[in-house]
Protein backbone atom coordinates (compact mmCIF):
# COMPACT_ATOMS: atom_id res chain seq x y z
CA UNK A 1 0.00 0.00 0.00
CA UNK A 2 1.00 3.22 -1.09
CA UNK A 3 2.00 6.01 2.15
CA UNK A 4 0.00 9.49 0.79
CA UNK A 5 4.09 10.90 0.48
CA UNK A 6 4.08 8.25 -1.77
CA UNK A 7 1.17 9.01 -3.77
CA UNK A 8 2.00 12.79 -3.64
CA UNK A 9 5.70 12.41 -4.61
CA UNK A 10 4.37 9.95 -7.65
CA UNK A 11 1.50 12.00 -8.57
CA UNK A 12 3.86 14.96 -9.43
CA UNK A 13 6.31 13.12 -10.79
CA UNK A 14 3.92 12.15 -13.40
CA UNK A 15 1.96 15.51 -14.20
CA UNK A 16 5.47 16.76 -14.27
CA UNK A 17 6.97 14.60 -17.01
CA UNK A 18 3.94 15.62 -19.09
CA UNK A 19 3.61 18.73 -18.21
CA UNK A 20 6.93 19.65 -19.07
CA UNK A 21 7.49 18.69 -22.61
CA UNK A 22 4.25 20.96 -23.46
CA UNK A 23 6.25 23.61 -23.00
CA UNK A 24 7.84 22.30 -26.39
CA UNK A 25 4.77 23.09 -28.20
CA UNK A 26 6.01 26.84 -28.11
CA UNK A 27 9.48 25.59 -29.04
CA UNK A 28 8.25 23.70 -32.24
CA UNK A 29 5.90 26.61 -32.84
CA UNK A 30 8.50 29.11 -33.27
CA UNK A 31 11.67 27.59 -33.68
CA UNK A 32 10.70 25.26 -36.38
CA UNK A 33 7.11 25.94 -36.70
CA UNK A 34 5.74 22.81 -37.64
CA UNK A 35 7.99 19.87 -36.05
CA UNK A 36 6.15 18.38 -32.69
CA UNK A 37 7.34 18.26 -29.23
CA UNK A 38 8.24 14.41 -27.61
CA UNK A 39 5.35 13.06 -25.49
CA UNK A 40 3.73 15.80 -25.69
CA UNK A 41 0.61 13.93 -26.06
CA UNK A 42 1.13 11.87 -22.81
CA UNK A 43 -2.19 12.35 -20.73
CA UNK A 44 -2.33 14.41 -17.47
CA UNK A 45 -5.14 14.95 -14.85
CA UNK A 46 -8.02 16.97 -16.18
CA UNK A 47 -8.38 20.19 -15.14
CA UNK A 48 -4.98 20.62 -14.93
CA UNK A 49 -3.85 24.36 -16.05
CA UNK A 50 -0.17 25.31 -16.96
CA UNK A 51 1.48 28.49 -18.25
CA UNK A 52 5.40 27.85 -19.79
CA UNK A 53 7.62 30.67 -20.42
CA UNK A 54 10.45 29.33 -23.06
CA UNK A 55 13.43 31.72 -24.39
CA UNK A 56 15.43 30.84 -27.49
CA UNK A 57 17.92 31.90 -30.03
CA UNK A 58 18.59 30.78 -33.70
CA UNK A 59 20.27 30.72 -36.52
CA UNK A 60 19.36 29.92 -40.26
CA UNK A 61 18.52 31.30 -43.74
CA UNK A 62 14.78 31.10 -43.42
CA UNK A 63 12.29 33.20 -40.66
CA UNK A 64 11.80 30.91 -37.91
CA UNK A 65 8.42 32.04 -37.74
CA UNK A 66 6.93 31.87 -41.37
CA UNK A 67 5.73 28.24 -41.77
CA UNK A 68 6.71 28.39 -45.65
CA UNK A 69 10.29 28.59 -45.17
CA UNK A 70 11.35 31.01 -47.76
CA UNK A 71 15.57 31.17 -47.90
CA UNK A 72 17.71 34.39 -48.03
CA UNK A 73 20.50 31.88 -49.40
CA UNK A 74 22.94 35.15 -48.94
CA UNK A 75 22.02 35.88 -45.45
CA UNK A 76 22.16 35.00 -42.08
CA UNK A 77 18.70 35.39 -40.20
CA UNK A 78 18.90 35.29 -36.02
CA UNK A 79 16.18 35.59 -33.91
CA UNK A 80 15.54 35.84 -30.14
CA UNK A 81 12.58 35.00 -28.99
CA UNK A 82 10.64 34.82 -25.53
CA UNK A 83 7.01 32.98 -25.43
CA UNK A 84 4.24 32.76 -22.91
CA UNK A 85 0.91 31.03 -23.29
CA UNK A 86 -1.27 29.32 -21.38
CA UNK A 87 -2.87 25.25 -21.85
CA UNK A 88 -5.61 23.65 -20.19
CA UNK A 89 -6.41 20.28 -20.07
CA UNK A 90 -10.46 18.63 -19.73
CA UNK A 91 -12.76 16.24 -21.51
CA UNK A 92 -14.73 16.20 -24.51
CA UNK A 93 -17.38 13.83 -25.66
CA UNK A 94 -15.85 11.22 -22.94
CA UNK A 95 -12.10 11.62 -24.24
CA UNK A 96 -9.05 13.65 -23.10
CA UNK A 97 -8.85 17.10 -24.88
CA UNK A 98 -6.27 20.20 -24.56
CA UNK A 99 -6.88 23.51 -26.06
CA UNK A 100 -3.36 26.12 -25.94
CA UNK A 101 -2.31 29.36 -26.65
CA UNK A 102 1.37 30.89 -27.65
CA UNK A 103 2.38 34.37 -28.28
CA UNK A 104 5.78 34.98 -29.42
CA UNK A 105 7.57 37.63 -28.95
CA UNK A 106 11.12 39.07 -29.41
CA UNK A 107 13.16 40.59 -32.81
CA UNK A 108 14.63 39.20 -36.04
CA UNK A 109 17.39 40.61 -38.01
CA UNK A 110 18.82 39.88 -41.14
CA UNK A 111 21.86 40.42 -42.55
CA UNK A 112 23.93 39.54 -46.34
CA UNK A 113 26.71 36.89 -45.93
CA UNK A 114 27.55 38.00 -49.51
CA UNK A 115 28.37 40.79 -51.74
CA UNK A 116 25.25 41.23 -53.15
CA UNK A 117 24.27 44.30 -55.43
CA UNK A 118 21.61 44.75 -53.08
CA UNK A 119 22.89 44.33 -49.41
CA UNK A 120 20.01 43.21 -46.78
CA UNK A 121 20.15 44.66 -43.43
CA UNK A 122 17.21 44.36 -41.63
CA UNK A 123 15.60 43.54 -38.63
CA UNK A 124 11.93 43.35 -36.76
CA UNK A 125 11.14 43.25 -33.10
CA UNK A 126 7.76 43.27 -31.18
CA UNK A 127 4.64 40.78 -31.25
CA UNK A 128 4.47 37.68 -33.64
CA UNK A 129 1.45 36.19 -34.95
CA UNK A 130 -0.85 34.16 -31.93
CA UNK A 131 -1.17 30.06 -32.27
CA UNK A 132 -4.03 28.21 -30.93
CA UNK A 133 -3.90 24.36 -30.54
CA UNK A 134 -7.13 22.19 -29.72
CA UNK A 135 -6.19 18.35 -29.31
CA UNK A 136 -8.45 15.74 -28.90
CA UNK A 137 -7.66 11.54 -28.11
CA UNK A 138 -9.24 9.40 -30.43
CA UNK A 139 -7.67 6.15 -29.61
CA UNK A 140 -6.29 5.25 -26.19
CA UNK A 141 -7.17 5.29 -22.41
CA UNK A 142 -10.16 7.14 -20.69
CA UNK A 143 -9.35 10.98 -19.15
CA UNK A 144 -7.55 10.73 -15.87
CA UNK A 145 -10.24 12.35 -13.30
CA UNK A 146 -9.10 10.96 -10.37
CA UNK A 147 -5.64 10.37 -8.48
CA UNK A 148 -6.10 6.70 -9.28
CA UNK A 149 -6.76 7.09 -12.75
CA UNK A 150 -3.07 9.17 -12.83
CA UNK A 151 -1.20 6.63 -11.22
CA UNK A 152 -2.75 3.67 -13.59
CA UNK A 153 -1.94 5.79 -17.00
CA UNK A 154 -0.03 3.75 -19.40
CA UNK A 155 -0.63 5.28 -23.21
CA UNK A 156 0.21 2.09 -24.34
CA UNK A 157 -1.42 2.75 -28.53
CA UNK A 158 -2.98 6.30 -28.76
CA UNK A 159 -3.76 8.25 -31.33
CA UNK A 160 -5.01 12.03 -31.39
CA UNK A 161 -6.75 14.31 -33.38
CA UNK A 162 -4.41 17.70 -33.89
CA UNK A 163 -5.78 21.02 -35.14
CA UNK A 164 -3.53 23.94 -35.09
CA UNK A 165 -4.51 28.03 -36.23
CA UNK A 166 -1.72 30.89 -36.65
CA UNK A 167 -3.71 33.92 -36.87
CA UNK A 168 -2.88 37.15 -38.34
CA UNK A 169 -2.49 39.23 -36.06
CA UNK A 170 1.04 39.72 -35.43
CA UNK A 171 3.02 43.10 -36.53
CA UNK A 172 3.68 43.09 -39.79
CA UNK A 173 5.58 45.87 -42.28
CA UNK A 174 5.36 44.68 -45.91
CA UNK A 175 8.77 47.07 -46.38
CA UNK A 176 11.00 44.53 -44.43
CA UNK A 177 12.83 41.85 -45.26
CA UNK A 178 12.15 39.79 -42.23
CA UNK A 179 8.69 40.45 -39.86
CA UNK A 180 7.68 39.12 -36.66
CA UNK A 181 3.82 38.39 -38.17
CA UNK A 182 2.92 36.89 -41.11
CA UNK A 183 0.03 38.51 -42.58
CA UNK A 184 -1.98 35.26 -43.51
CA UNK A 185 -3.33 32.01 -41.58
CA UNK A 186 -1.64 28.79 -41.61
CA UNK A 187 -2.72 25.81 -39.92
CA UNK A 188 -2.03 21.93 -39.24
CA UNK A 189 -4.23 18.47 -39.46
CA UNK A 190 -2.40 16.26 -37.41
CA UNK A 191 -2.77 12.59 -35.96
CA UNK A 192 0.02 12.14 -33.13
CA UNK A 193 0.46 8.49 -32.21
CA UNK A 194 2.29 6.89 -29.16
CA UNK A 195 3.55 3.02 -29.05
CA UNK A 196 4.77 2.47 -25.66
CA UNK A 197 7.27 0.19 -25.06
CA UNK A 198 7.72 -2.18 -22.19
CA UNK A 199 4.94 -2.83 -19.50
CA UNK A 200 5.91 -0.80 -16.92
CA UNK A 201 4.63 2.84 -17.19
CA UNK A 202 5.96 4.70 -13.74
CA UNK A 203 8.50 7.65 -12.81
CA UNK A 204 11.83 6.58 -14.18
CA UNK A 205 10.87 3.57 -16.08
CA UNK A 206 9.38 4.96 -19.27
CA UNK A 207 9.93 4.47 -23.08
CA UNK A 208 8.22 5.22 -25.83
CA UNK A 209 8.59 5.47 -29.30
CA UNK A 210 6.38 8.75 -31.30
CA UNK A 211 5.08 9.35 -34.70
CA UNK A 212 2.99 12.74 -35.97
CA UNK A 213 2.06 13.02 -39.47
CA UNK A 214 0.58 16.12 -40.49
CA UNK A 215 -0.49 18.06 -43.57
CA UNK A 216 0.25 21.98 -43.13
CA UNK A 217 -1.82 24.59 -45.17
CA UNK A 218 -1.57 28.43 -45.70
CA UNK A 219 -3.92 31.10 -46.80
CA UNK A 220 -2.31 34.06 -48.77
CA UNK A 221 -0.43 37.38 -47.93
CA UNK A 222 -2.00 39.60 -50.13
CA UNK A 223 0.64 42.08 -49.38
CA UNK A 224 3.80 40.56 -49.66
CA UNK A 225 6.89 42.35 -51.32
CA UNK A 226 8.60 45.26 -50.59
CA UNK A 227 5.63 47.60 -51.95
CA UNK A 228 3.45 44.98 -51.09
CA UNK A 229 1.99 44.80 -54.46
CA UNK A 230 1.92 40.56 -54.62
CA UNK A 231 0.15 37.82 -53.28
CA UNK A 232 2.29 35.13 -51.69
CA UNK A 233 0.55 31.45 -52.45
CA UNK A 234 1.34 28.29 -51.13
CA UNK A 235 0.46 24.75 -51.98
CA UNK A 236 -0.25 22.32 -48.79
CA UNK A 237 2.62 20.70 -47.33
CA UNK A 238 3.27 17.51 -44.93
CA UNK A 239 5.38 16.93 -42.15
CA UNK A 240 6.50 13.56 -39.80
CA UNK A 241 8.12 13.98 -36.74
CA UNK A 242 9.37 10.65 -34.77
CA UNK A 243 10.61 10.59 -30.99
CA UNK A 244 12.53 8.16 -28.63
CA UNK A 245 12.39 8.73 -25.63
CA UNK A 246 13.39 7.32 -22.28
CA UNK A 247 13.34 8.00 -18.42
CA UNK A 248 16.76 8.46 -16.80
CA UNK A 249 15.38 8.71 -13.23
CA UNK A 250 12.15 9.61 -12.10
CA UNK A 251 12.50 13.31 -12.40
CA UNK A 252 14.34 13.51 -15.74
CA UNK A 253 13.61 12.04 -19.35
CA UNK A 254 15.54 12.41 -22.35
CA UNK A 255 14.44 12.47 -26.10
CA UNK A 256 15.90 11.94 -29.50
CA UNK A 257 14.01 13.59 -31.85
CA UNK A 258 13.46 13.87 -36.11
CA UNK A 259 11.76 15.28 -38.07
CA UNK A 260 11.02 15.20 -42.27
CA UNK A 261 8.82 18.30 -43.49
CA UNK A 262 8.00 18.54 -47.52
CA UNK A 263 7.18 22.11 -48.10
CA UNK A 264 4.40 22.99 -50.77
CA UNK A 265 4.82 24.86 -53.89
CA UNK A 266 4.89 28.29 -53.46
CA UNK A 267 3.41 31.76 -56.06
CA UNK A 268 4.57 35.10 -55.58
CA UNK A 269 3.32 37.07 -58.67
CA UNK A 270 4.10 35.53 -61.66
CA UNK A 271 7.48 33.22 -59.68
CA UNK A 272 6.45 29.77 -58.78
CA UNK A 273 8.71 27.67 -57.02
CA UNK A 274 9.10 24.36 -56.13
CA UNK A 275 8.57 23.13 -52.58
CA UNK A 276 11.74 22.31 -50.62
CA UNK A 277 11.97 19.31 -48.28
CA UNK A 278 14.50 19.11 -45.27
CA UNK A 279 15.42 16.98 -42.45
CA UNK A 280 16.49 17.98 -38.84
CA UNK A 281 17.41 16.15 -35.52
CA UNK A 282 17.59 17.36 -32.15
CA UNK A 283 17.90 16.24 -28.77
CA UNK A 284 15.59 17.35 -25.96
CA UNK A 285 15.79 16.86 -21.82
CA UNK A 286 13.54 17.91 -19.15
CA UNK A 287 13.73 17.52 -15.23
CA UNK A 288 11.17 18.50 -12.42
CA UNK A 289 12.49 21.09 -9.84
CA UNK A 290 9.66 21.66 -7.74
CA UNK A 291 6.36 20.11 -7.13
CA UNK A 292 5.04 22.53 -9.77
CA UNK A 293 7.55 23.24 -11.43
CA UNK A 294 9.47 21.72 -14.42
CA UNK A 295 12.74 22.74 -16.82
CA UNK A 296 13.28 21.84 -20.13
CA UNK A 297 16.55 22.12 -22.94
CA UNK A 298 16.11 21.37 -26.80
CA UNK A 299 18.40 21.90 -29.39
CA UNK A 300 17.50 20.97 -32.88
CA UNK A 301 19.90 21.23 -36.25
CA UNK A 302 19.11 20.69 -40.22
CA UNK A 303 20.85 17.94 -41.93
CA UNK A 304 22.78 18.04 -45.07
CA UNK A 305 22.00 22.03 -45.28
CA UNK A 306 25.55 23.05 -47.09
CA UNK A 307 24.14 24.34 -50.22
CA UNK A 308 23.09 27.71 -49.78
CA UNK A 309 19.78 26.74 -51.29
CA UNK A 310 18.99 24.42 -48.64
CA UNK A 311 17.26 25.51 -45.97
CA UNK A 312 19.48 26.14 -42.87
CA UNK A 313 18.47 26.18 -39.57
CA UNK A 314 20.12 25.50 -35.85
CA UNK A 315 17.85 26.00 -32.46
CA UNK A 316 18.85 26.58 -28.67
CA UNK A 317 15.48 26.52 -26.50
CA UNK A 318 15.68 27.16 -22.63
CA UNK A 319 12.17 26.71 -20.81
CA UNK A 320 10.26 26.45 -17.37
CA UNK A 321 6.40 25.16 -17.19
CA UNK A 322 4.36 26.09 -14.31
CA UNK A 323 1.18 23.77 -13.52
CA UNK A 324 -1.42 23.56 -11.06
CA UNK A 325 -4.86 21.68 -10.43
CA UNK A 326 -7.49 21.39 -7.92
CA UNK A 327 -7.00 17.75 -7.42
CA UNK A 328 -3.06 17.84 -7.31
CA UNK A 329 -3.58 21.09 -4.82
CA UNK A 330 -6.51 18.94 -2.83
CA UNK A 331 -3.52 16.30 -2.63
CA UNK A 332 -0.83 18.95 -1.41
CA UNK A 333 -3.00 20.13 1.29
CA UNK A 334 -4.20 16.45 2.55
CA UNK A 335 -0.57 15.37 2.70
CA UNK A 336 0.29 18.79 4.72
CA UNK A 337 -2.19 17.81 6.77
CA UNK A 338 -1.44 14.35 7.69
CA UNK A 339 1.69 15.15 8.69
Amino acid sequence: TMTMNQIKSRTCQLLGSCLALTTFLFASVAANALSLPPRFFHKTLVGTNFVPILGMNVDGNVNPLDPSYTISSDADIEANVVMAGYARNFSLFGRSSQLAYMQPMGDISIRSTSGAAFPIDSSANGFGDPFFEFNINLIGPAPQRTLPDALRYNPGFSMDLLLDLSVPLGEYDKGEAVNMGMNRFWGRVGFPMIYQIGDVWAPGHRTSFEVIPAVIWYGDNDDYGPTGNFTQSTDPGYSVAAHLTHDLSDEMWVSLDYTYMQLGDSEVGPVETDGKSFSSVGATIGTQITRNMVFSLGYQTTMDDNDPKDIQMSTFSASITFFWGSVLEGLHRIGSDGQ
